[in-house]
């Protein structure tokens, strides 16, 4: 009996423990970060990337469930400026690049379900293809085009930030050129979509804390800036602090998975 009172113990104590590291500590802004939805091309080397199409409508499926209201960037941006107040469990979904794929899969997905998005655009690559991955690791990939984002921005679901002119790591470059890629992309995009973008994500997350590369970003007019770096942000945000934080969802993850993201920031234990 003392035996089978101990092994009860244990159990009781490591569920506890589980629990303890799932829940929250605190709400934070939520924001995830995705790709390409769909099926990758076989023998891809970059299968996190991808989110099947069925996955993608259960995630979104689970937020709706459980309480999240998913946001665009005009959201936040009215949030930040004292204009209204988020949602309780306000949830930015995001992809980067700006695939054709976001548009013939996640975007119907989306409208389906009453869910909203937002895109990091790649400006020069709109209509072409992701020229900036290495073919050997996955064939090029086709990128929506400019008549597809417009559509899916005056559907209401979708809106736009920048992810520079053409995808670079932006530590590598002279800072006047990496500044070029970031004032340049907001100009351009600006001017395609009628609007302002408030948003900019650093391709590869590079630059994000390097402080000239992120000063450069502020000077080139972004209310909002994200990282690639996993986990979750203070609201409301201190711009000052650093960048906007992010969850990468990857092609294999589970709910279960998404559910310790929105809890504690990191889906494994």
């Amino acid at each position: 009996m003392p035996g089978i009172i101990a092994a009860v113990v244990l159990i009781l104590l490591a569920a506890s423990a589980r629990w303890t590291w799932w829940r929250s500590k605190a709400p934070g802004l939520k924001v995830l970060c995705y790709h390409k939805v769909g099926v990758p091309p076989a023998g891809s080397k970059l299968k996190d990337l991808w989110v099947s199409p069925e996955r993608f409508r259960a995630q979104v499926k689970y937020l709706l469930d459980h309480g999240y209201t998913t946001i665009l960037f005009s959201d936040l941006k009215k949030a930040y400026d004292g204009k209204k107040q988020l949602p309780e469990k306000a949830v930015l979904i995001t992809f980067d690049d700006g695939y054709e794929n976001n548009y013939s899969v996640a975007w119907p997905i989306l409208r389906e379900l009453g869910a909203k998005g937002n895109i990091f655009v790649v400006y020069n690559t709109m209509g072409k293809a992701n020229l900036w991955h290495n073919p050997a690791s996955e064939p090029w990939v086709k990128m929506a085009t400019l008549a597809q984002l417009k559509e899916m921005q005056d559907s209401g679901v979708m809106e736009y930030g920048s992810h520079t002119m053409n995808h670079v790591h932006l530590p590598a470059l002279k800072l006047e050129d990496a500044a070029w890629e970031m004032a340049e992309s907001k100009r351009q995009l600006e001017a395609a979509f009628g609007r302002e973008m408030c948003a900019f994500a650093y391709p590869y997350g590079e630059g994000a804390y390097v402080p000239a590369v992120r000063e450069k970003a502020l000077e080139a007019g972004y209310l909002f800036d994200f990282s690639f770096q996993q986990g979750k942000t203070p609201w409301p945000w201190d711009r000052a602090a650093g960048p906007i934080d992010r969850l990468f969802i990857r092609g294999g993850d589970t709910l279960w998975d998404l559910a310790l993201q929105l809890g504690r920031g990191a889906s494994r234990l």
